[in-house]
């Protein structure tokens, strides 16, 4: 069992190497009188961090301190110019570091989530182990929480929280038996108002409901769990995370090496116990998707839109 809890988590670890292709494009325009507008184009469904240091500057100064750092919402914007000094030649080379997520987020941790199972159903769960701290003496990032969710073969996986669906992969056909872990196994990541996500990972291929940009209020289904294949069975894994950039520590020692993800250790509204709490390993939990927590996030006039579509 061991072997299965560090193998499964590894997998948020790998999430966000092999996601490291970006959607941003940085971009300037020269004007007639030699200045140099930035810009930013976004073509991604969730905010990103961009960072612009110049390795050479000549003859320019900067509207902004640099090296230059900002959120980035989806679309485009202006971001800073360069502007000629007198009688001086004019040069500049730059790069552009992306990372997904919000600078500084105020990262809600008392927010209530749904299990994202069918209300009624019972479920339990299992805290994932960090890979690397169990093979590379790292640390573990910041409040590491993930859980696989264990489920039945058919179940729907439902949001545990409202937002935006930043990211789907649904073409993965994981081969073979008794399997511990996939780095590329079928997932939806959901971006929510307090710029983290949640992460929702292993459903069948191609069957997800979902498709990025569409906003998605908690309850809402996102597709069919997968892992029939896996040693744990059915399962969905679930983490909430963050931008948050932290030397990787090994060892007990800083390195070189960055981390660029804090974890929420999450509170679930539990049926039988009428109150939200983090899950016990291995203990039945029952389902239930109270108003209530659907509405948390919601503004007077969605609550009443909501309450409106979903009349009993």
């Amino acid at each position: 069992m061991l072997r299965l809890l560090t193998f499964i988590g590894l997998t948020f670890l790998l999430f966000v190497r092999a996601n490291a292709q970006s959607p941003i494009e940085v971009f300037y325009e020269k004007d007639n009188s030699g200045v140099y507008t930035f810009s930013c184009r976004n073509n991604g469904f969730c905010p990103y961090t961009i960072t612009i240091t110049f390795t050479q500057l000549t003859g320019l100064r900067s509207s902004a301190t640099l090296p230059y750092q900002t959120d980035v919402r989806p679309g485009q914007q202006s971001l800073f110019k360069l502007q000629p000094q007198p009688n001086q030649a004019t040069s500049f080379q730059y790069n552009v570091r992306s990372i997904k997520g919000c600078q500084r987020p105020k990262v809600d941790t008392a927010l209530v989530y749904l299990l994202p199972t069918s209300p009624g159903k019972q479920v339990s769960a299992i805290q994932l182990a960090y890979l690397g701290k169990q093979f590379a003496g790292q640390q573990e990032p910041k409040d590491w929480y993930a859980l696989a969710i264990k489920m039945n073969s058919g179940d729907t996986v439902f949001a545990a929280r409202r937002g935006t669906v930043s990211a789907v992969r649904s073409d993965a056909a994981p081969m073979g038996t008794h399997l511990g872990f996939n780095r590329d196994d079928n997932m939806v990541e959901i971006n929510h108002a307090d710029c983290s996500f949640g992460t929702y990972t292993v459903f069948r291929p191609q069957s997800i409901f979902v498709r990025p940009g569409q906003f998605v209020e908690a309850g809402t289904p996102l597709g069919i769990v997968g892992g029939e294949n896996y040693d744990y069975g059915p399962h969905v894994r679930l983490a909430v995370h963050y931008n948050y950039e932290a030397p990787v520590i090994k060892n007990g020692q800083p390195t070189d090496e960055k981390q660029y993800w804090a974890y929420v250790p999450v509170r679930f509204w539990l049926k039988d116990e009428q109150k939200a709490n983090r899950l016990e390993s291995r203990k039945p939990y029952l389902s239930e998707h109270p108003e209530s927590v659907i509405e948390q996030e919601m503004s007077k006039r969605e609550v009443k839109k909501w309450q409106k579509s979903h009349v009993k």
